[in-house]
């Protein structure tokens, strides 16, 4: 449904991956190759998914994780993102470069007191920016931080170059492929085009997209060290979630950091091409932290079997990324809540063909 409605520029804008897109099928690949053994004559007639998080509780292992200008697949993607993830009772996660505000989502999602929401944070070099958006975070009742730590250095993105002669700014054979998109066109394009709405404060509303890309490219640090995660660590009293982990180490030094939980990611196949798989990553990382520290994990997650082989691997949830993309691609937020409910009930499934009554059972629960 989502491949209907988009024009090419913005579907490849959802489905691609860095280069030759090596780590986004390996991720795939990854998941396809583990096996399960299912247990039978076990009681299955009361199930929970039911899961919790450093950042609350939720109804099922899932978070809707960040990700940036939605806008160009659904006018209000965001807002229609998060609002599925309330009421579906799962935390959602707004990127900083959403097309969303961190104030209008609190708003949107007023009317679900429990709702947790997250925000996905880059560390700028003008830390006065940084920390502006930790105030607003607060301030609007966000009660995690993610740090993304992978993406100090754009990933090599080739089908940009086949789709754009500028920033956001599709060449002329995708304008008349957009043109045959008139539905997309309605929404999107005609009300106006998205922007970076939670960087207003610091390069104007009426700034390009090309300023915007300019600004972003100038704020990236790439001198992002451990120092500076402690420096956050200092400043934010909320969950701190670190996201960028494939290494063993490195998750043992976020530990020591006193992060609350890390997430295990190759960003989706989006930036180094080659990069080890997420869920390939995950057992050793997962010997490394023991219980010290929460771990989530994303990339390549497209199925409930999927979570439930994270969880069973050693993470306590995953953050969805292109699965639920889809929906908010395909129908707005009727479409990102249709998702995460086929999310929840592939879940499900998954734990009664197992022999699974919890998730906690799935530690008897082979890998073949």
């Amino acid at each position: 449904m989502a491949r209907r409605r988009l024009p090419h520029f913005a579907l490849e804008y959802l489905e691609c991956g860095a280069e030759d897109e090596l780590s986004v099928h390996a991720n795939r690949a990854a998941f396809e190759s583990i096996r399960l053994v299912p247990r039978t004559l076990r009681d299955v007639s009361a199930r929970s998914i039911a899961t919790r998080f450093e950042g609350g509780d939720a109804s099922a292992p899932i978070a809707v994780g960040p990700t940036g200008f939605n806008g160009m697949l659904w006018r209000d993607a965001d807002i229609a993102l998060a609002k599925a993830a309330a009421r579906s009772g799962v935390p959602f996660c707004l990127a900083t470069l959403a097309s969303a505000s961190i104030e209008r989502v609190a708003a949107a999602t007023r009317d679900w007191p429990d709702t947790r929401r997250w925000l996905q944070l880059y560390m700028f070099k003008d830390r006065q920016c940084t920390l502006e958006l930790l105030q607003r975070a607060r301030d609007a009742g966000f009660t995690s931080i993610v740090l993304t730590t992978d993406a100090t250095v754009y990933g090599n993105r080739n089908w940009e170059a086949r789709n754009y002669r500028g920033f956001k700014q599709p060449n002329f054979r995708n304008l008349l492929n957009a043109a045959t998109r008139w539905r997309w066109l309605a929404n999107v394009y005609a009300p106006g085009l998205p922007r970076f709405e939670n960087l207003d404060a610091f390069i104007g509303k009426r700034a390009s997209a090309l300023d915007a890309a300019e600004w972003i490219e100038r704020q990236m640090d790439t001198t992002l060290n451990w120092r500076d995660v402690q420096w956050l660590r200092e400043r934010w009293d909320g969950t701190l979630i670190l996201k960028g982990i494939l290494d063993a180490d490195d998750a043992a030094q976020a530990v020591r950091c006193a992060v609350n939980s890390i997430v295990v990611t190759n960003h989706g196949g989006r930036q180094l091409d080659g990069a080890i798989p997420s869920i390939a990553a995950l057992p050793a990382i997962a010997d490394a932290v023991g219980a010290r520290a929460e771990i989530l994990l994303d990339s390549g997650v497209r199925r409930g079997m999927d979570v439930i082989k994270a969880r069973r691997l050693g993470a306590q949830g995953v953050l969805l990324g292109r699965a639920t993309l889809y929906g908010v691609a395909a129908a707005g937020e009727r479409g990102a809540w249709r998702a995460l409910e086929i999310m929840r009930a592939e879940i499900d499934n998954g734990l009664a063909q197992l022999g699974c009554a919890s998730l906690d059972q799935l530690a008897d629960i082979a890998i073949a």
